[in-house]
């Protein structure tokens, strides 16, 4: 007797994704009894935040004065600036969301064997959800340590804004005008690190649900035609319902390109320059050891927010390339010749590399994150000359 099934659905790991896109106004209800309201309330939120907090930190940066402020002010300038652009990428693309999702539901219904089922936990399921919680802790570690900083110093008697910025009033020799800019800051801030959560998850997690899939349909593909109780008819159509699940894996892949092409794009490229920056304030113009260990967190943060992206990038890569070997591993000796024609077309298309593209430049793998790496470290390299 064969067990039973218990239903799982991979829809369950963007709860989160959804939950905060309703908060940070990118999502509206479904009632309309509450629309207009949300949408007041959604440009209000990103005209003050999303366009708001990175324009007066290029104000400041511009009228920034030493040399030390312009790098400290650089690094969460243009992270803030990759932020508010990736949130309006992917704001541009949420009926892609919406695609996936239901791709997703519908390759969730084909998963009916026990073994495949818990398969499916520990490939993507639960890759996806360690992924979330890694990335929320880096995210929310380099926030509170920016803060933290930021009031010890206070206490040690040099009361600063976390970063230097313009404000329209007075902020050094008012203690409202301070407390007002330190509000603002803190709660921009706070808004723009839960932007950037789901920016920075959604498509790696995405990635390892396409990944997990595509094992799943790895597997089932190899099984047809090994049971000797199924009849060849049968066979064929078990194979081609995985012939249909790659089509939709293949949609899969594409929406997620869409998703992610220009944000991942930006990230990249502020990822490299920020990494090479820091360094250059650590090395030359941090003073104070809670400042110290705010930029050593930073530092390690920025790298970690597209390792992830390129790591499911490549698992996604490799078991699309693991398809053709899969074909050849079912009984498709013994089936029909209809089987067999179904089988030669379905390997040739599978041998096509299945990649995602960013910007239409950067191969989204751990080929690009080590390039990062080294365009980082020239960067550097290049400032210290200049220097």
């Amino acid at each position: 007797m064969t067990p039973s099934v218990v239903p799982i659905s991979g829809l369950s790991v963007f709860h989160f994704h959804d939950v905060t896109w309703r908060y940070v106004g990118q999502m509206p209800p479904k009632k309309k009894l509450h629309r207009y309201s949300y949408y007041l309330f959604s440009l209000l939120l990103n005209i003050i935040i999303t366009v708001g907090y990175p324009t007066h930190l290029m104000i400041g940066l511009i009228k920034s004065d030493s040399k030390a402020d312009v790098f400290k002010n650089m690094t969460i300038n243009l992270t803030c600036l990759a932020s508010s652009i990736k949130t309006v990428a992917i704001w541009w693309r949420l009926a892609e969301v919406q695609k996936i999702y239901a791709i997703i539901s519908k390759l969730d219904k084909h998963i009916t064997q026990p073994a495949d089922c818990q398969l499916y936990k520990m490939v993507a399921v639960r890759r996806a959800q360690r992924l979330l919680y890694f990335i929320l802790f880096i995210a929310l570690g380099a926030t509170i340590s920016s803060e933290v900083a930021t009031i010890i110093g206070g206490f040690l008697g040099d009361w600063r804004l976390m970063y230097p910025a313009y404000f329209p009033f007075d902020v050094e020799r008012s203690v409202w005008g301070y407390a007002i800019a330190h509000l603002y800051q803190c709660i921009g801030v706070t808004v723009q690190i839960f932007q950037n959560l789901i920016n920075d998850t959604f498509p790696p997690m995405a990635l390892a649900m396409l990944a997990g899939h595509v094992r799943l349909l790895n597997v089932r593909v190899a099984r047809v035609g090994h049971d000797a109780r199924v009849r060849r008819q049968v066979s064929n159509a078990q194979f081609l319902l995985c012939v249909e699940d790659y089509k939709d894996l293949l949609e899969f892949r594409v929406a997620i390109q869409r998703i992610c092409s220009l944000g991942t794009f930006v990230q990249i490229l502020v990822t490299a320059i920020n990494m090479g920056v820091v360094i250059v304030y650590l090395i030359f113009y941090v003073d104070g050891i809670f400042a110290y260990i705010y930029y050593i967190v930073f530092l390690i943060a920025m790298p970690m927010e597209v390792f992830p992206l390129c790591y499911y990038g490549t698992c996604m890569q490799l078991e699309f390339e693991q398809l053709t070997y899969a074909i050849f591993s079912c009984n498709w000796m013994d089936q029909s010749v209809a089987f067999k024609k179904n089988l030669l077309i379905f390997a040739e298309q599978s041998l096509r590399e299945q990649i995602v593209i960013a910007g239409g430049m950067f191969a989204v793998n751990l080929g690009t994150f080590f390039a990062t790496l080294k365009f980082a470290y020239s960067l550097f390299t290049l400032v210290i000359q200049m220097k």
